[in-house]
């Protein structure tokens, strides 16, 4: 898992929306129960591969299927790495 992300939105439709988008597009997830220690409304979150990064969050700017929080796993545990709040903006 210390080769994943965690992306997570603040609904599960969106959620869901996204794990769509995410596998019509051929990039690799899972969607799993979000960890605790990581606030939010929605009680999933979907795992994808560092390397896909720029991949799925280009489809996320693309899709619409904003806002999004990117995590990874750090020293401290899950650590925010970009939050998503429109298409082209970029907050850390």
């Amino acid at each position: 898992m210390s080769q994943d992300l965690l992306v997570v939105f603040p609904t599960t439709h969106l959620t869901l929306m996204a794990e769509k988008a995410f596998k019509g597009a051929g990039i690799k997830h899972r969607t799993i129960m979000k960890p605790r220690k990581i606030s939010s409304d929605c009680g999933l979150a979907i795992t994808v591969e560092k390397g896909q990064m720029e991949n799925a969050r280009a489809l996320l700017e693309d899709s619409g299927y904003l806002p999004a929080t990117f995590y990874g796993s750090g020293a401290h545990g899950w650590e925010c790495l970009i939050r998503l709040d429109r298409p082209g903006e970029e907050t850390q």
